[in-house]
């Protein structure tokens, strides 16, 4: 099954596998996300989730640590975290 992945600011929509990362998705279609480290810690490829957060992979304990530690509102995740399992509207922050 395929999902489709709508990165807001250059309105760009892609499909990709169910279940693929939001990195890999971002890196293929050339979307213009920065990846700094490609691990949750720097915070470079901080992205709203426009739509579609509960189709996102749950959070783990360090991007969920680093976000808080930026008060970022629950619909932000870091890109490089993030397994899409549905249709998502992404939009591009940056730290």
């Amino acid at each position: 099954m395929s999902v489709k992945v709508h990165f807001l600011l250059e309105d760009l929509l892609v499909e990709a596998p169910e279940g693929t990362p939001l990195q890999a998705i971002a890196d293929a279609a050339g979307a213009d996300i920065t990846f700094g480290c490609r691990t949750g810690s720097c915070g470079t490829c901080r992205v709203r989730v426009a739509e579609g957060l509960d189709r996102c992979s749950d959070m783990g304990a360090e991007e969920r640590d680093f976000l808080k530690g930026l008060d970022a509102p629950p619909d932000q995740r870091l890109a490089c975290q993030v397994t899409v399992q549905g249709d998502v509207d992404i939009e591009y922050l940056g730290l």
